[in-house]
């Protein structure tokens, strides 16, 4: 039976000493870069929290230290990462809260120590200047923009100038819901300054991405976590001053990657968590000169666990000894013979006295 506890012990210990430590670079940075940098880099990160380094985590911001090396359970970066939709704390605010092996992996990240090699930072993203036209201020503004800008407002779009002194404009629907209609899409096609459009985390299907082929200015565009899959990615082929293009998390795959070859000022392609591989990666940078391609970190595939094999008792129970082999035999005390029974057929009548052999009476004292 000891043998058997062992062997026990041995397989449920074993997953533990053989899990592999969080990458930080494959695994974490991605996370930071696509969910989070944007917000919280610069000279003025959100909530004063600054995830660019390691101290910036540590010190953290208005709501005080974001990360406790070692312990995830004290970390404010895992706690408003698992908040649930609703809270206003959760982290990132737009889309759908990340998927629980991301989650999971910042835990355990957090928990080993929260290592991260000396001398990473993780930049914020770089605003590209619109390559529209030599005259930086934008296009003229048409009474058709004018009016199309009043009813994204009115149905709760966020519309603003890049800058003061240009009319460039960014659009974001990810403020006020998870839906966007048709008839508010429709509008797009008549703001021809319109270079940023962020509908990331929204129910945006194949059949609306039609909205967005006549956004021939458009220099940015986020769609991760959306609906989109390869047949809609079709109809952001004729955009050719796309400079940053964001698919994390979609079902994208290569076959729809392939079809942004014709987007020659296409520079940064994020399809971190999507069907997309290294070998589409590959082919689709030897067709766009200077592409980066954000894979990040490739979660393997659930596989089945194999069950461990149940312990055959008979195999691994030592074996019972064979009293009738092994056990040393007990010597018996030797049992003394009886003594032997005369035959009377061969006694001597003459040597038996019976008178000697009977016991003698006490005699009566006269």
């Amino acid at each position: 039976m000891k043998l058997l506890f062992a062997m026990l012990a041995t397989l449920l210990l074993l997953p533990l000493s053989a899990r592999a430590e969080v990458d930080f670079v494959k695994e974490i940075k991605p996370l930071i870069e696509s969910s989070c940098i944007k917000c919280h880099s610069g000279p003025k990160p959100k909530g004063g929290l600054s995830m660019e380094t390691l101290a910036g985590l540590v010190k953290g911001g208005n709501e005080g230290m974001a990360l406790v090396p070692g312990k995830s359970a004290d970390s404010k970066i895992f706690t408003f990462m698992t908040l649930p939709k609703t809270d206003d704390m959760r982290m990132p605010p737009d889309g759908e809260p990340l998927a629980k092996a991301v989650s999971d992996k910042m835990k355990a990240w957090i928990d080993e120590g929260a290592k991260w090699p000396e001398g990473v930072v993780i930049k914020g993203p770089t605003k590209e200047k619109p390559k529209v036209t030599v005259d930086d201020t934008g296009l003229p503004i048409s009474p058709a923009e004018k009016a199309a800008v009043e009813k994204l407002e009115k149905a709760g779009a966020f519309v603003m100038r890049l800058a003061q002194n240009t009319n460039w404009l960014r659009v974001d629907f990810t403020h006020r819901g998870k839906d966007v209609k048709d008839d508010e899409l429709i509008l797009l096609k008549d703001c021809p300054n319109l270079v940023e459009l962020n509908l990331g985390g929204l129910a945006i299907t194949d059949a609306q991405m039609v909205h967005l082929k006549p956004l021939v200015n458009l220099n940015r565009l986020q769609l991760h976590r959306t609906k989109v899959t390869d047949a809609g990615i079709a109809e952001l082929a004729g955009l050719n001053k796309l400079v940053s293009l964001n698919l994390y998390e979609t079902a994208i795959t290569d076959v729809g990657i392939q079809q942004l070859k014709d987007c020659k000022a296409l520079k940064k392609l994020y399809v971190w968590q999507t069907k997309v591989t290294e070998g589409g990666a590959k082919q689709l940078a030897g067709a766009l000169t200077g592409i980066d391609i954000n894979r990040g970190y490739e979660l393997p595939p659930e596989t089945k666990k194999e069950e461990p094999k149940k312990a055959d008792p008979k195999k691994d129970e030592p074996k019972k000894n064979d009293p009738k082999k092994e056990e040393p035999k007990k010597e018996e005390p030797k049992k003394k013979a009886p003594p032997k029974k005369e035959d009377p057929a061969k006694v001597d009548p003459k040597k038996v006295d019976p008178k000697k052999d009977e016991p003698k009476k006490d005699e009566p004292k006269k």
